[in-house]
C-alpha cells in the first residue's frame, strides 16, 4: 500500500491570524491524494492517514479544508471524518446535479462547512451556491472586472469569501478593499523589492541582538548576559527551557542552567526566534513557517548523517529574514556573521545547507518531486517534516 504525505498551507483572515489549514496531500509520486479520488481502499488509506497524525495536532485546533470528489461526497466514508474540525473543499470538477445537491444539504444538517473550489459564476455551478458556506476564487484566473463582480455578488448571498494564489502584499491589500474574508497563498512569504529602503531603528536594534546572539564565538556566560539584559527574552527562554525539561523534578529557574542544561546551540536558536518574534508587523503564521522550516533542516541533517545540525537550523530560522526585516536579504547578510556556506545557502540554495532548505519548501508547496536531501528516504523526509510541525506549533506559543 502506497504511503500519503500531508503537508499544510496556512488560510489567513484579514487581520493575519490564521484561519485554517488546507491539508495538501500527496502520494509517493507526487500525485494529488484527494480524498475520495479512486477506490475505496485508497480513501481509506487517506483517512487513516489522517488520524494517525491527529487533525487537532496538524492544524492547531483550527479548521482542515480537504479537497473532496463527488466519490466520498456520496459515500459513507465521509461520517468518519469530525464536523467541528473540517471544511469539505469541493472540486471545481465535481458534476453537479440533483443527488450532489439533495447530499450537500444532509452534510450542511451535520454541520460540516461546505468550501467551492476554484468557483466560477456559471449557470451549471450557480446551484452550490444554495449549499456554500465558503467560496474560494483563484485571483490569478479573474481580471479585475470579473473579480469585482463575483464578489457582489457572492457578498449579497452572505458567503465567506477566500481569496487564493494570493502572491504579494499588494494584492493582498486590494483585495481587502473589494471585501475578501480569507486569503491563502505566500504572499506573506515572499520578498518585495525594496529599494533604497534603510532599516527602521528598531528592526536595526532586532538585527543587531540577532547577530551578537548569533555569533560563532559567543560564550555561555555572554549569551546568558544578553538573555538577562532582556526581560521579555529572559521570560520566553526559561518558559521554553522548562517546557523541553518535562520530567526533571526541578524547573529550571536561571538563565545559566537553561544554557548549561539546553546548550549553547540550542538556546542561541531560541533567542534568535524569540528575538525574530518580535517583528510583528508580519502575520503570526509567518513566524510558524520559519520554525517549521529550521526544526525540519536540522532534522534532515541528523538523519541524513550530516555534520553540525545547529547550521542548518540557523538556515531555516534566517530563510524568510528579508520578509521578516522588510529589507533586502544582502544588505541584512552584511550585518550578520555568519559563515560563508550559510550565506550561500540562504541566496542561492546553495550546497547541503541550500539543499536541506529547497527540500523543506518543496514540502511546503507539495511538490513531492523536490523532495530530495542525499540519499534520504521519501517517507524519512516527510517524518522529519510532521515531527517539525508539531514541535514548531508548540514553540510559537512560547515565543510570542
Amino acid at each position: 500500500m502506497q504511503q500519503v504525505f500531508i503537508g499544510r498551507q496556512p488560510i489567513l483572515d484579514v487581520n493575519g491570524k490564521l484561519y485554517a489549514y488546507e491539508l495538501l496531500c500527496r502520494d509517493r509520486d507526487g500525485n494529488v491524494a484527494v480524498i475520495g479520488n479512486g477506490d475505496r481502499e485508497s480513501t481509506r488509506m487517506l483517512l487513516d492517514t489522517i488520524f494517525d497524525i491527529g487533525v487537532e495536532r496538524l492544524t492547531k485546533s483550527h479548521h482542515a479544508f480537504i479537497n473532496v470528489t463527488r466519490t466520498l461526497l456520496l459515500g459513507d466514508l465521509i461520517d468518519a471524518l469530525p464536523p467541528q474540525n473540517i471544511v469539505l473543499e469541493v472540486l471545481e470538477s465535481v458534476e453537479v446535479d440533483a443527488e450532489l445537491l439533495e447530499r450537500l444539504g444532509k452534510l450542511r444538517a451535520k454541520r460540516f462547512t461546505i468550501a467551492l473550489d476554484d468557483f466560477v459564476l456559471t449557470e451549471a455551478r450557480n446551484g452550490l451556491l444554495d449549499y456554500a458556506d465558503i467560496v474560494k476564487l483563484d485571483v490569478r484566473a479573474l481580471d479585475d472586472v470579473s473579480l469585482r463582480h463575483h464578489v457582489k455578488t457572492l457578498k449579497a448571498r452572505n458567503i465567506t469569501l477566500l481569496a487564493e494564489k494570493v502572491e504579494t502584499r499588494e494584492e493582498y491589500d486590494h483585495l481587502c478593499t473589494l471585501g475578501f474574508d480569507l486569503f491563502q497563498g505566500y504572499y506573506f512569504a515572499r520578498p518585495e523589492l525594496y529599494i533604497a529602503r534603510t532599516l527602521r531603528p528598531n528592526r536595526l536594534a532586532v538585527l543587531e541582538l540577532i547577530a551578537r546572539i548569533a555569533e560563532p564565538e559567543v560564550s555561555i556566560s555572554e549569551l546568558a548576559r544578553l538573555i538577562r539584559n532582556d526581560v521579555a527574552m529572559s521570560v520566553a527562554v526559561l518558559r521554553s527551557a522548562n517546557a523541553a525539561a518535562v520530567g526533571l523534578k526541578n524547573r529550571v529557574e536561571s538563565i545559566d542552567r537553561a544554557v548549561v542544561m539546553l546548550g549553547l546551540r540550542t538556546i542561541q536558536n531560541w533567542a534568535g526566534l524569540i528575538a525574530l518574534a518580535r517583528l510583528n508587523s508580519q502575520p503570526t503564521e509567518l513566524l510558524t513557517i520559519v520554525l517549521v522550516r529550521a526544526r525540519t533542516c536540522e532534522l534532515l541533517a541528523a538523519a541524513g548523517g550530516r555534520g553540525n545540525p545547529a547550521a542548518y537550523f540557523t538556515v531555516g530560522l534566517f530563510s524568510l529574514l528579508d520578509v521578516m526585516m522588510e529589507s533586502p536579504l544582502d544588505q541584512l547578510l552584511e550585518k550578520l556573521p555568519l559563515a560563508d556556506e550559510i550565506k550561500a545557502a540562504l541566496r542561492h540554495q546553495e550546497g547541503d545547507l541550500g539543499a536541506a532548505l529547497s527540500c523543506v519548501i518543496a514540502m511546503e508547496l507539495g511538490d513531492m518531486s523536490g523532495v530530495q536531501f542525499g540519499s534520504l528516504e521519501l517517507a524519512h523526509a516527510g517524518a522529519c517534516y510532521q515531527e517539525a510541525i508539531e514541535w514548531a506549533d508548540q514553540l510559537a506559543m512560547l515565543a510570542n
